[in-house]
């Protein structure tokens, strides 16, 4: 996925489940109860979404739903599956904002609970927060489709497909924040959303992006959109890219006050990644909605880095392949801001990095050379979940000069596989992209 593309922004998770300080753990002598010692724990790291009408599949605000639950909830913490974070959040590599994850007394709490036979205790008022969300956004939508698989080597049960939509505002606005709705979660692998000017240059000499887009839909007339393996579209150029999302992430804020451009006359072309490894899924249709929240003014500009080597090798005579057979397969690359193609912007800083893989995938690390003295751990996810992804942004953002350097180690388990597996863009080939965001100040007018 080289970068060619002008100006490319990104949005920060806001944490689906809340977040906080560590709770009350109780005294090793007292007993354990569900509403003095457990519930703490919930309201700040799980009752954003185990709660009536939010995203997870049952409650944890009450004592009944709660102690039905407790040996799964204590083994699940235990292994930290849940709350969904998967980076590492003891301060050995990076420090997050909001983060997810539980301490090890929290996740004792919980434990010395279920032992003591889950007692209820004296209850109170549960401090519920709110459900993640995305107020006041304008709702962009895909047409109601039903996906083919590809079924050649990199695309063996996907389809990659574009969808124009036009902006919907009358003037300049900024994208400062988003949420993605799939309409039928079990097919939605990926969605981006790339800004375009219609009426701008093409990466094809003499054409405009309008007319490479309507070539590409004459390809396969009487579908809506588009093939799209490429970001929006081969020879499509792509002012910037305020939407990626994944199984896992939920409404997304971006951070340091910043946002996307977003004008009268462009279009967000959406791109749908559609899985259908599962037979059960064949023939099922999807209408995907993307929520932006649009601001007229942000002072600073929001900036996403996508790189992924390994998959620009499909592109070589030989791909890089990983060998089969294997419980652990390292692919690791580095490059400079500037060999990024950033090397001229000013004042960049780092806020967040969404690491990304398939499902080979089992640890991936980030690190940050940023200013010439050596590498600082960034990201370090030891249990990658397929299902589980999201940007993990910074208390502190690390300022980048054109030097700064990014280094990702991917690591694969590859034991269930007998022949080498391709990088690509379909669901059983692998990926080792590095996404990371970043801002820079506005220049004033």
């Amino acid at each position: 996925m080289k970068r060619t593309f002008s100006s490319i922004g990104f949005a920060l998770t806001v944490g689906a489940c809340g977040g906080g300080d560590p709770a009350p753990t109780g005294s090793q002598t007292q007993a354990v109860t569900y509403w003095n010692d457990v519930l703490p724990v919930l309201e700040r790291h799980c009752l954003g979404c185990h709660q009536e009408g939010g995203i997870g599949p049952f409650r944890l605000d009450e004592y009944a739903t709660a102690k039905a639950r407790a040996s799964a909830m204590r083994d699940q913490t235990a292994n930290r599956t849940m709350p969904p974070w998967a980076a590492t959040s003891d301060g050995t590599c990076g420090q997050f904002a909001d983060s997810l994850a539980l301490s090890a007394a929290q996740i004792a709490t919980i434990a010395r609970w279920v032992e003591a036979g889950t007692p209820e205790g004296t209850p109170r008022a549960v401090n519920l927060p709110p459900r993640p969300g995305l107020e006041g956004a304008t709702d962009f939508t895909t047409p109601t489709f039903a996906p083919i698989a590809g079924g050649g080597t990199l695309d063996l049960f996907d389809e990659y497909r574009c969808f124009a939509v036009d902006s919907s505002v009358t003037d300049p606005r900024f994208i400062t924040g988003y949420e993605v709705v799939p309409g039928t979660s079990e097919i939605v692998h990926h969605v981006i959303a790339y800004v375009v000017a219609p009426q701008g240059p093409a990466q094809v000499q003499g054409k405009t992006n309008a007319q490479v887009m309507e070539e590409l839909h004459a390809q396969s007339p009487g579908r809506d959109g588009w093939p799209c393996f490429g970001a929006a579209g081969e020879g499509i150029a792509v002012s910037s890219v305020p939407v990626v999302w994944a199984p896992g992430q939920g409404a997304l804020t971006y951070p340091n006050a910043s946002g996307v451009p977003l004008g009268p006359q462009d279009k967000v072309v959406i791109q749908v990644h559609y899985n259908l490894a599962e037979p059960a899924n064949k023939g099922k249709t999807d209408q995907t909605k993307i929520k932006l929240r649009l601001d007229a003014q942000v002072p600073n500009v929001g900036l996403f880095i996508l790189a992924d080597p390994l998959l620009d090798t499909i592109a070589d005579p030989m791909p890089t392949t990983l060998e089969p057979g294997r419980e652990s397969v390292k692919y690791t690359w580095r490059r400079t801001v500037a060999e990024l193609g950033f090397g001229d912007v000013p004042n960049l800083e780092l806020y967040g990095a969404f690491p990304h893989m398939h499902e080979l995938g089992h640890k991936y690390q980030l690190k940050v050379d940023a200013d010439g003295n050596g590498d600082r751990c960034a990201v370090n996810v030891e249990k990658w979940n397929f299902h589980w992804q999201r940007m993990y942004f910074y208390s502190a953002p690390y300022a980048l000069s054109p030097r700064s350097s990014l280094e990702v180690t991917c690591d694969y388990d590859t034991s269930s596989k007998k022949q080498p597996i391709f990088p690509g863009w379909g669901t059983r080939n692998e990926m080792c992209t590095g996404i990371f965001y970043l801002t820079a100040p506005i220049p004033p007018p």
